[in-house]
């Protein structure tokens, strides 16, 4: 049922493309503010085209800035250089060739020009490209008394608990005025850890959504997802009525060829425990506690087992080459897939219109959100010889709200009208559910419960149970290693 391989590939991807960059938008169909400057890979390696919006005004804007006189009482950093430190190649905008700058290229340049005036000082790029040491790196260069960089990107499950208990990084509450609304939902979101904000960034990751097929929605004479969504009425109700219907044989001969659903397994069951208000490893407080076993969550998991055990509306057995390949062909109604892969679905879809919405709302939500295990953000070295000043240049080389205006407008070439509105809203609506990947061998032992609830056809509950002492266990562990 679960493609770990997938999954693996899925995660090497879709969190290097949630990394926030200073060299603005590009201009693809699901750009995530800094699309052009992520390493290429397989999933976001036709992200790379720019065309930067209608940000000519802006970047003049931008650039008549950077004449304003620096502040009488800001810091002097004397010649000193603040390094940003990231894993991908094309983070500084400063190194492309004019020729290739977007207008928010430009206006991203006159930024980082401005705060190096501003702090007389100096603003780096440092790339160190081993993603699996990256951490590694960062600690042995910090407790050495020089970390390689004074901002960081980190991954959100490297950062919490971890490099937060073992002071390698600042909560930056004082740094920053956080009530000012500049900053976004999904930077509070998934960058605090109790009560305080450590993470930064001016966009969030790709939210994971439903794609559906709109001819056969039409065919099969069922309710548009879109409407029912709009109308307040796309509920799991709705979705497990819809998907079920959309489950057929349609050449007659005694199998299903047409589910109503595919979709990554674990982002999509995520989507219901953590929108029902459930969990993986935190309980309603907040704190890190096993609560695949409470009853929001197991209502999130009983959804998944009923679909594919009795309603039988899941696309089974999962397909070896791709869920996407599987949506594609015609084998399912409705994809559960990231906003980043509209691209590749239109490119091998031509004549067939694609509707995009959220998971429907959980029987516990107030609202529809979208949940992603995957995330980074930027974060301050305590090692930092300037933490604040840093953090402040951070800041203020960032575009902030111009990056919904500039994906806005790439949007609009790509998504249908109603496709779009959804796209739209899941921008300010994103939350994480990715911090049990920090726990030992959690995101194995979730696995394990998705196979058992679906091809082992066994109770939520039981499954649930089944795991429990091994993910405390993974729990206790976590928190030894970081009290030493």
């Amino acid at each position: 049922m679960h493609d770990k391989h997938s999954r693996r590939l899925m995660v090497s991807a879709a969190a290097l493309m949630v990394a926030f960059s200073v060299t603005g938008c590009g201009s693809s169909s699901d750009n995530n503010t800094n699309m052009s400057n992520k390493p290429a890979n397989a999933a976001d390696a036709n992200k790379n085209a720019n065309s930067g919006g209608n940000t000519g005004n802006a970047a003049a804007n931008a650039t008549t800035d950077t004449e304003t006189p620096p502040a009488e009482n800001a810091a002097d950093l004397k010649g000193e250089t603040i390094k940003i430190g990231v894993w991908w190649d094309g983070a500084d905008p400063r190194a492309k060739e004019e020729k290739d700058r977007t207008p928010a290229d430009d206006e991203q340049i006159a930024l980082i020009e401005a705060a190096e005036k501003k702090y007389n000082g100096k603003v780096e790029f440092v790339k160190f490209g081993d993603y699996g040491k990256y951490v590694e790196n960062l600690t042995t260069t910090s407790l050495a008394g020089d970390p390689f960089a004074d901002v960081v990107v980190l991954e959100l499950f490297w950062a919490f608990p971890s490099l937060v208990n073992k002071n390698f990084i600042l909560p930056i509450d004082d740094m920053l005025d956080l009530s000012d609304p500049k900053y976004i939902s999904w930077m509070k979101n998934g960058g605090s850890y109790q009560g305080k904000q450590y993470g930064f960034i001016d966009s969030p990751p790709s939210p994971y959504g439903i794609f559906y097929n709109k001819k056969l929605v039409q065919e099969m004479g069922l309710e548009d997802p879109y409407t029912l969504q709009k109308n307040g009425t796309w509920t799991w109700d709705k979705f497990r009525e819809l998907a079920k219907a959309a489950t057929k044989d349609t050449n007659g001969d005694g199998k299903t060829d047409v589910f109503g659903f595919i979709g990554d397994m674990k982002t999509s069951t995520e989507q219901f425990v953590y929108g029902n208000k459930g969990s993986f490893d935190k309980d309603e407080s907040g704190n890190m506690k096993f609560s695949m076993n409470s009853a929001n969550s197991i209502q999130g998991l009983q959804l998944v087992a009923d679909m594919y055990n009795v309603d039988k509306s899941i696309l089974q057995p999962a397909p070896t080459d791709g869920n996407d390949k599987a949506f594609i062909a015609g084998k399912s109604v409705l994809y559960g897939g990231f906003s980043w892969e509209l691209d590749g679905l239109k490119t091998n879809m031509k004549d067939t219109e694609l509707g995009y919405v959220f998971f429907p709302k959980a029987p516990n939500a107030t609202d529809y959100t979208s949940y992603t295990p995957y995330g980074n953000m930027y974060m301050v070295s305590k090692y930092s010889k300037h933490p604040e000043i840093a953090m402040k240049i951070m800041d203020e080389i960032s575009l902030h709200g111009k990056n919904k205006e500039l994906a806005i407008e790439s949007w609009k070439n790509a998504f249908t009208p109603d496709a779009l509105d959804t796209r739209t809203q899941m921008y300010d609506k994103i939350d994480y559910s990715g911090s049990f990947i920090a726990i030992p061998d959690a995101d194995k032992l979730v696995d394990g419960v998705l196979k058992d609830i679906t091809e082992g056809k066994v109770a939520p509950a039981t499954a649930v149970e089944k795991i429990k002492n091994q993910f405390e266990a993974g729990i206790s562990k976590l928190q030894a290693e970081e009290s030493k």
